[in-house]
């Protein structure tokens, strides 16, 4: 099986969120199985530098009129997957992120960034005779590439299978109607059952109309996003397209997350050898010179600092926690008054709280191996990776029922592996910070959990056939 898989960001190349990390391992996955998986993505500022040489490029022309759009042909040196790299000064070579400016608002012209990379992956699905290889499958993901369904219906070719992927349903990609002229795409396609939403326009619900398949990244959230609560405009619109649209859980990569291998880490270890996670607990405590009572619980924060992950509440729950002698340890970036209001906490409780605005991938690895739990209070969460890792870890997950989180976290009974909580408030979050903490005293029921934890498969080998299968079920109808 051929399948293109179109994605704005792949790690390792540049990553923002879970996105990457799918886009990064799935495809990796599919080829270890025989599947032939292609990426395409732009080329970024710098990006040339993280690939192999060029192989080849494939001048594709101006559509837009805003310069060529250039095909490079290369591949991801770690894993050895072919990729094409869109080319295009004016749209791509910006010294900031791939969607923000350097003052953190959107860049204006996102909708024609990324309606070139949809167009080129659209072409590319359609006319494999340009590169010498012909796609199957075409496979989306989120609004940046969602308008290549619209190419590809505009085109009249239906005959190209279209499977669109919902990472996060909040990021629809909507722009005013007075963009769409950029686009080259007909007006036919702007009614209420296409692309048109709300007044604008938009990618993700054109990627969704016009797809033959579409997922989302776990099935609670394939359910809840059918509702007003969830569904965020787009509930109705899906609700029509109930027939076509299923949940796969995002898996793991475990030659990236697992301590046994994990080379960020301070020592490695497993289910047998659970004691040497004391090890990377102490050097995690020495790292950011905190109190090294190892005899208290270690509480973490890996994540985008954003009310939508419910760290609002967290910062209301905690402070009862650190006065009894708990730390945490936070790493992330999002709203300022969040960023702020951790910065202060840890003003407040400098022997106990550490706080790293940004991301940094290695670090985060020694979070994960040295605290002894991870806190994910999400109000929504379409799959959430990091409590895989955590599991991985044997770090205790304390999580909102909801989405992905719902699917892999559970507080009760022979699968327990972390502590669970139903409504997005203070109260809920600090009464299973209670019995998180009961539980840590309790040395037998906590490793009980840990080893429950770590013995969950959540490979990205235990669901490609998933994945398979749905390729297989649009290219044989």
């Amino acid at each position: 099986m051929k399948t293109l898989f179109a994605a704005s960001e792949i790690y390792p190349l540049i990553k923002t969120g879970g996105l990457a990390d799918v886009a990064g391992a799935l495809p990796v996955a599919l080829r270890k199985q025989g599947h032939d998986v292609r990426l395409i993505m732009p080329a970024y500022n710098d990006l040339l530098k993280k690939v192999a040489p060029i192989q080849k490029s494939i001048n594709l022309g101006n559509p837009f009129g805003v310069g060529d759009l250039i095909l490079l042909e290369t591949s991801i040196p770690e894993s050895d997957t072919p990729i094409w790299l869109l080319q295009c000064q004016a749209l791509y070579e910006r010294e900031a992120g791939p969607y923000l400016d350097s003052k953190g608002a959107d860049f204006q012209d996102n909708h024609l960034r990324f309606a070139a990379l949809s167009w080129a992956a659209a072409t590319l699905a359609l006319h494999g005779h340009l590169i010498g290889w012909q796609a199957d499958v075409l496979h989306l993901n989120d609004w940046q590439t969602g308008f290549a369904a619209a190419y590809l219906k505009s085109w009249k070719a239906d005959h190209i299978p279209v499977v669109t992927t919902v990472h996060n349903l909040r990021y629809n990609g909507s722009f005013e109607m007075s963009k769409f002229a950029d686009m080259r795409l007909s007006t036919e396609l702007l009614d209420l059952h296409g692309m048109e939403f709300y007044g604008n326009f938009s990618g993700l619900k054109a990627g969704l109309v016009y797809a033959d398949a579409i997922t989302t990244v776990s099935p609670t959230y394939a359910q809840e996003i059918l509702t007003s609560e969830y569904g965020d405009g787009l509930d109705g619109t899906l609700k029509s397209l109930q027939h076509k649209l299923t949940g796969i859980l995002n898996g793991v990569d475990y030659e990236q997350w697992s301590p046994e291998k994990d080379q960020f880490i301070a020592q490695n270890y497993g289910p047998e050898s659970l004691t040497k996670k004391y090890e990377n607990k102490l050097a995690l405590l020495q790292e950011n010179g905190l109190s090294e009572d190892t005899s208290q619980p270690i509480f973490g924060v890996v994540s985008r600092l954003t009310e939508q992950k419910g760290l609002d509440l967290v910062l209301e729950a905690i402070p009862h926690l650190l006065d009894r002698g708990a730390r945490l340890i936070v790493l992330g970036a999002g709203d300022k008054h969040l960023e702020a209001g951790y910065l202060e906490l840890q003003s407040l409780y400098p022997e106990q709280v550490s706080v790293r605005i940004g991301y940094f991938e290695d670090y985060s690895h020694r979070i994960q191996a040295g605290i002894d739990a991870l806190l994910i209070p999400s109000r929504f969460e379409p799959c959430g990776l990091t409590q895989l890792y955590a599991l991985k870890y044997g770090t205790l997950p304390v999580v909102r029922q909801t989405g992905g989180l719902a699917d892999t976290v559970f507080e009760w009974g022979d699968r327990a592996n972390g502590f669970v909580f139903t409504d997005a408030d203070v109260a809920s979050l600090k009464a299973a910070l209670e019995r998180c903490m009961e539980s840590f005293y309790n040395s037998h029921s906590w490793q009980e959990k840990q080893r429950n934890a770590m013995a969950y498969d959540y490979s990205w080998e235990a669901v490609t056939g998933q994945w398979v299968e749905l390729y297989e079920s649009l290219i044989h109808k």
